[in-house]
Formats: C-alpha cells, sequence, structure tokens
C-alpha cells in the first residue's frame, strides 16, 4: 500500500513539475515582453530586448528541464535524418507555410481592414538594418521552435493521452504570443503553422527543418515589410 501511494505521490509530483514548466514557458517570456512594451526606451531598443528575452527563455528552460525535470531539454528522441530529408522537409513545409498565409488572408479578402501599425512601425525600424533582420528571424527560428515545439508540444503530450491536444493548445499559445500585432491574420497564421510544425515534430522528431523554414518566414517577411510597407 505504501509503495502504491509513493508511487501515486510521484507521479503527481512529475506533473507538478511538468505544469510549472508549461506555465513558465509561456508566461515567463509574455509578461516580460509586456514589462519591455512599458520600458522609457526607443521602440528599436525595445525590439532587441524583446529578441533577448527568448533567449533567456530558452536558458531557463533548459537549466529547469535539467535540475528540476531531471531530463534533456528536448525530450523527444532526435531521429537522426540525412541532408535529402531536411532539404526535402524545409520545402515541403515551406509551400505548406504559403497555403497557411494565403488561409491567413481570407478575413482581409472579404473585406476586414486591418489594423497594421505595429507592422509599419517594424518595417520602419527594420528598414536598411540587415543584421537586425538577422537577429530578429534567427531568434525567432531557434527560440521560438524549441519553446513551443522543442518544449511546450513535448511537456503536453505527457499530460494529455489525445495526441491532438497538445498540437492545438501549443498552437493556441503560439498564436497568443502575436497579440502584439492587433490583427486576425497574425492569430491564424502563427496558429496554422503551429498545426503544421507540431505534427511534423511529433512525426519525424527533427526540428532542424522547423528552425529553417522559421527563419525563412520572417526573414522573408520582414525583408517584404522594409521595402513595401510605409
Amino acid at each position: 500500500m505504501e509503495s502504491i501511494e509513493e508511487n501515486s505521490q510521484e507521479q503527481n509530483l512529475s506533473k507538478a513539475k511538468i505544469i510549472t514548466g508549461v506555465v513558465i514557458a509561456f508566461l515567463l517570456p509574455l509578461l516580460l515582453s509586456l514589462g519591455v512594451a512599458h520600458l522609457p526606451v526607443s521602440y528599436w531598443t525595445k525590439i532587441y530586448a524583446s529578441r533577448i528575452v527568448f533567449w533567456a527563455e530558452v536558458l531557463l528552460l533548459w537549466l529547469y528541464a535539467r535540475k528540476v525535470e531531471k531530463q534533456s531539454l528536448l525530450i523527444l528522441p532526435e531521429k537522426k535524418r540525412g541532408f535529402e530529408f531536411v532539404v526535402t522537409a524545409v520545402v515541403i513545409l515551406y509551400l505548406l507555410t504559403i497555403a497557411a498565409q494565403i488561409l491567413s488572408a481570407i478575413p482581409v479578402l472579404m473585406g476586414y481592414h486591418e489594423d497594421t501599425t505595429v507592422m509599419r512601425q517594424i518595417a520602419h525600424i527594420v528598414k536598411g538594418r540587415p543584421v537586425l533582420i538577422f537577429f530578429i528571424s534567427l531568434t525567432a527560428g531557434v527560440c521560438e521552435e524549441i519553446i513551443f515545439r522543442g518544449y511546450l508540444l513535448t511537456r503536453l503530450s505527457l499530460l494529455f493521452k489525445n495526441q491532438w491536444a497538445p498540437v492545438l493548445l501549443s498552437s493556441l499559445l503560439f498564436a497568443a504570443l502575436h497579440y502584439k500585432y492587433n490583427m486576425p491574420r497574425e492569430y491564424i497564421f502563427p496558429f496554422l503553422i503551429g498545426v503544421i510544425f507540431s505534427i511534423h515534430y511529433q512525426r519525424f522528431g527533427n526540428i532542424k527543418p522547423l528552425i529553417i523554414v522559421h527563419f525563412i518566414i520572417d526573414v522573408t517577411g520582414l525583408m517584404l515589410a522594409s521595402h513595401f510597407m510605409k
């Protein structure tokens, strides 16, 4: 009887650790980003600071996984894939993100007027600053994929028996992180690519193509915005 009770306590403690990690992974960067947004500094400085927050979050999650969970940050076993697999996956995933982008534009095509104030501000800041564009895109590709697919998705998979629940929930949280844009397109598109990327990661267990495609999406989007948005 005592061993059963001890085992139950260990399971509850393990779940508590996982839930705590999930909360840290989502709420901490959100709260820190809100804090950065209210700093009395230039918008240019705020962008850099908000990106540094994500690198700090990845470091914190790595420490939490090692010291508290007693396991690796990326608990899904990395399946060794060759160069051909990565290239093929990148091409297919990028084509799927284009389809997701088209779907996310449906509200605009139906006449919804978007508030592009934030996007115009970002476009103005990154214009003529390729290093900043690279830094923003690299941060999004590496940090957001590690946080939302590598960490959140896998930890939620430990909490839910249904394989779709972690996919949908992690994608909703990923979309919610884009609240600052205040645009339906910036909620729909992240949610859709969250679903696509999560399914890919669950099936193939390789995060490299996700990081690469995420990086390409942000680089392309920022470069286009800096050239065409006024």
